[in-house]
């Protein structure tokens, strides 16, 4: 067991082969819970769909100090030789591509409604002890199903890139992210969220009594607030109907931490900060104008292309499997990462309350400090409030460092491989530091040039300090940042790539990008004055 004394960071003895730390999905200390779901859920499920897909590697998480790490291992080939297993790759690609949002729609969504509908009409509380441990089990079967789901669905990073090599090739534009402007402007579960909260912003500005309470009140006190009132108990309805839709949601890949529908303080601090806004930042209008462009740069490309029809048959065909990819890379983030997730919660609930009572936790929240079969004993009557005390030490400690990006050396990446060239284009490679201390170099994602006030954010809870105009600064975005964007001018990001979150949503609300700086949130102090060129990746600090 690691020291709560959290000493160098140092990694096992028996680790082979080249890991990453995911920092772009798992940028804090995990807790046990997490660790066990979804870092087996991930390493389980991946595995299982890149195999189906008859892909040569497959996908590896492990914890390390609280930290995940990744790997691609090697898959065993059997009684095939590598030439063999890559031939028929290929061919299971040639079927599964052009047919991803097909399958997405029709058959890999439907297989994960029974699951998920169950865990959200459980009643859990009138459960028996030994029933609830079977339910979780079940459920953690049902999360695997769902990452073996996603681990199909990330294959259509290959289309995405495939179609960027080709149109960057073919027409070679002045920004390298234009083609992925033709991928944007699609409907998504995102974009309705965005929509929803728009809504509720308008309710609230209808209302002289309700924009007063947001006006006027801390975020922990609206609630009470609207409740005292019959225009903000009308408003109440509306916005617990968008949190049973949309509130299945957190800013991080952590099991411990409560939904919106459980604690919507994160939602109310956004609505805050909406109704500042004109309605020029309506998402609306950004999603009309990402339209506008993808039908704009498509028009021209087939124009440029009309006198060669292989060609223009080529980008056709590429295209067509690669316009799924952001619904499916959005869509899958509601169902999955985010009510898929969010659902797992709801028997550890159960048990941290449960365990809490009888005094075998200190606290119901110390459940997530346990392993199953540690809950299990808690349940047999173990005392495991000195070991979850233990560990959330252990927690804190580690959360205090910054763990090496790698162990190992990294393997010459394979040539010709589209799904390989399309996770370095999600995850991102790193990029050439700068001499200059006034210059971070990162990827630029989404064009343009922007100066503005730094605000670094690394949750939500902060995202308070954020005022029209501000420059993003953070680790990571997920889709529960998304509102976020309609305030800031410009985002810089440490982790990610040209088909990270962070980029595909600020190429959707034509602002600024740049990804994968590293030192971006270390270097950069809230009140900085930056520069930010998406187009060329580069963050300019203007003044300090």
């Amino acid at each position: 067991m690691t020291s709560s004394l959290a000493p160098e960071f140092k990694f096992p003895d028996d680790l082979e082969g080249f890991w990453q730390w995911d920092k772009m999905h798992l940028p804090r200390p995990l807790s046990p819970q997490t660790q066990e779901l979804y870092v087996a859920g991930y390493s389980t499920g991946f595995t299982a769909a890149m195999d189906e897909f008859a892909y040569p590697v497959g996908f590896s998480y492990t914890p390390i100090n609280y930290y995940g790490y990744n790997t691609l291992p090697p898959q065993p080939l059997g009684d095939e030789t590598m030439e063999e297993r890559l031939e028929r790759h290929k061919g299971i690609m040639h079927d599964v591509l052009p047919r991803m949002g097909e399958l997405w729609e029709n058959e890999w969504l439907p297989s994960m409604m029974p699951g998920i509908d169950r865990a959200r009409s459980t009643d859990y509380g009138a459960l028996s002890d030994s029933e609830l441990l079977e339910t979780y089990d079940s459920m953690h079967e049902d999360l695997n199903q769902r990452f073996t789901v996603h681990g199909k669905i990330n294959f259509v990073l290959a289309s995405a890139s495939l179609f960027a090599d080709f149109y960057n090739a073919e027409f070679s534009p002045e920004d390298p992210t234009e083609p992925y402007e033709c991928l944007q402007g699609f409907p998504t579960r995102s974009l309705d969220a965005g929509r929803g909260l728009w809504a509720l912003r308008n309710a609230i500005m209808a209302s002289a009594t309700v924009t007063g309470i947001f006006e006027n009140s801390e975020p922990s006190e609206i609630l009470a607030m609207l409740d005292a009132s019959d225009e903000g108990r009308k408003f109440r309805t509306q916005f617990d109907e968008y949190l049973d839709e949309f509130g299945w949601r957190t800013d991080v890949f952590e099991v411990e931490v409560p939904t919106w529908r459980e604690d919507p303080e994160i939602p109310l601090n956004t609505l805050q900060g909406y109704i500042s806004l004109g309605d020029d930042s309506n998402p609306e209008i950004k999603y009309e104008q990402a339209i506008a462009t993808r039908e704009r740069l498509t028009a021209e490309a087939r124009e440029k292309l009309a006198g060669n029809p292989e060609k223009l048959g080529e980008f056709n065909r590429l295209y067509e499997m690669a316009k799924h990819y952001l619904p499916i890379t959005e869509n899958h983030n509601y169902w999955i990462d985010q009510i898929g997730n969010a659902v797992v919660r709801l028997p550890l609930i159960e048990m941290g309350e449960r365990l809490a009572k009888r005094g075998a936790i200190a606290d119901a929240d110390d459940v997530y400090m346990l392993f199953r079969a540690e809950i299990a004993q808690a349940f047999d009557g173990t005392d495991q409030s000195a070991l979850a005390k233990q560990r959330r030490a252990e927690m804190a400690a580690w959360a205090t460092i910054v763990p090496p990006p790698m162990f190992g050396e990294p393997p010459p990446p394979p040539e010709g491989d589209p799904m390989f060239a399309g996770l370095m284009k999600m995850f991102g490679l790193p990029a050439e530091p700068s001499d200059d201390p006034d210059v971070i170099n990162g990827t630029g994602a989404s064009a343009g040039v922007v100066q503005g006030t730094a605000k670094v954010v690394k949750n939500l809870s902060e995202a308070s300090k954020l005022r029209k105009g501000d420059i993003l600064v953070t680790e990571m975005t997920m889709p529960p940042w998304t509102p976020l964007f309609s305030t800031v001018s410009a985002v810089v990001a440490d982790t990610g790539g040209v088909l990270s979150h962070c980029a595909i949503v600020s190429r959707e609300y034509r602002i600024p990008c740049v990804v994968g700086t590293i030192v971006g949130t270390s270097v950069i102090k809230d009140g900085m004055q930056l520069t930010v060129d998406g187009s060329q990746g580069i963050v300019r600090i203007d003044s300090r």
